[in-house]
């Protein structure tokens, strides 16, 4: 579909989408691949938007996930951190944009939610861009908390001795134990693998999008091929702890973690995490990307993160309003069907509001 002479809205399979991240500084989440991936919340089709002018380009991956019971769409983003990638030029992202709106507003969209990557601080690409009517990118963005990295380019010796103190006997006291890890090159333990971010999930009481199985796991590493890794840590033999990690240069991110709950006193997740920082300096990486808290905040997960280094990266998100009578009405209708069922909207946080769902008692 073209909106423009000089941008178009790219499908999933189009390889215009991986030419152009070619050229654009980028990470796993922008990918197409990545956009394949099943679950964790992915609903609807994955698209790409492209301005181009000159030798500039501006590229914008996201999903058009359908309303219920309508023939109108949001725009949301993958698990993870995603947003546009662009050339710098802040006047020409300004004219991308009034773009991407007028292509999703083609798409039917009603509302635009994405999350912005940490690291490539690519919120700030947007800067003074306002739409036809004037209105600034900036009044959809949200300061969610901040993520952790561990700086792969240091020694080391560098990295581990910016480890809180605390932190690091843990993680010398789980070597000592007889915690071990390596990269399962075979991927023999991928069923462990399932078995124990399950029982972590469970633990945690994750809705059921968050939770994994083998097929799932076996379609997650055809469509990541070579940039994905499996690592085991083991105690006498038994897998204390599995991580299924994404490797995209120059970014190390441990995407899925889970352990066994009856070895969780001998912290094998930070032994983990440890071995996964090492192994990532000797791949020549430069960033071991950990994350952040709880959706995105600064909690006892986000704090955990933190006892591996003190470098630290803001995390934004933005969400925007496409369609204000059609948005307004949906809201209306949602209201109206929980009230109905004794249910009032508590986090006004949430958006669209209209896909706001209550927490289930348990």
């Amino acid at each position: 579909m073209v909106t423009l002479s000089n941008s178009r809205v790219l499908a999933a399979t189009d390889p215009e989408w991986s030419d152009a991240l070619s050229r654009l500084r980028h990470d796993v989440y922008h990918t197409q691949m990545y956009h394949g991936v099943p679950g964790f919340g992915r609903e609807g089709e994955a698209f790409a938007y492209l301005y181009r002018e000159g030798d500039q380009e501006f590229l914008w991956p996201y999903l058009l996930k359908p309303i219920t019971d309508t023939d109108y769409y949001d725009v949301t983003s993958v698990y993870g951190y995603a947003g546009p990638v662009s050339s710098p030029d802040p006047a020409f992202a300004e004219r991308a944009w009034r773009g991407l709106l007028e292509a999703w507003r083609d798409q039917r969209a009603v509302s635009a939610f994405t999350r912005f990557h940490p690291m490539l601080a690519n919120h700030k690409l947007l800067e003074g861009a306002v739409d036809a009517e004037g209105r600034s990118v900036f009044e959809g963005l949200r300061f969610c908390g901040s993520t952790v990295s561990v700086d792969l380019t240091l020694s080391l010796e560098e990295q581990l001795a910016r480890y809180q103190k605390v932190h690091r006997q843990t993680v010398r006291k789980g070597y000592r134990l007889g915690l071990h890890t390596e990269l399962d090159e075979d991927w023999c333990h991928a069923d462990d693998f399932v078995s124990l971010y399950r029982a972590s999930m469970a633990r945690l009481n994750s809705r059921p999008e968050y939770l994994i199985d083998r097929p799932w796991l076996d379609e997650f590493r055809r469509l990541l091929g070579d940039h994905t890794r499996l690592f085991v840590t083991k105690l006498d033999g038994v897998v204390a702890a599995a991580s299924l990690t994404m490797v995209y240069r120059p970014f190390l991110h441990p995407h899925l973690i889970g352990s066994d709950p009856e070895l969780v006193e001998y912290s094998p997740i930070k032994v983990a995490l440890d071995a996964e920082r090492i192994w990532g300096t000797e791949q020549g990486l430069e960033a071991y990307h950990l994350g952040g808290g709880v959706g995105g905040r600064e909690d006892g997960l986000f704090q955990s993160k933190r006892k591996f280094s003190p470098v630290t990266h803001e995390f934004f998100v933005g969400s925007w309003i496409l369609n204000q009578p059609v948005y307004r009405e949906l809201e209306t209708e949602h209201r109206r069907m929980l009230a109905g069922q004794g249910v009032e909207i508590t986090d006004f946080a949430f958006f669209p509001i209209y896909r706001y769902q209550p927490s289930p008692v348990s």
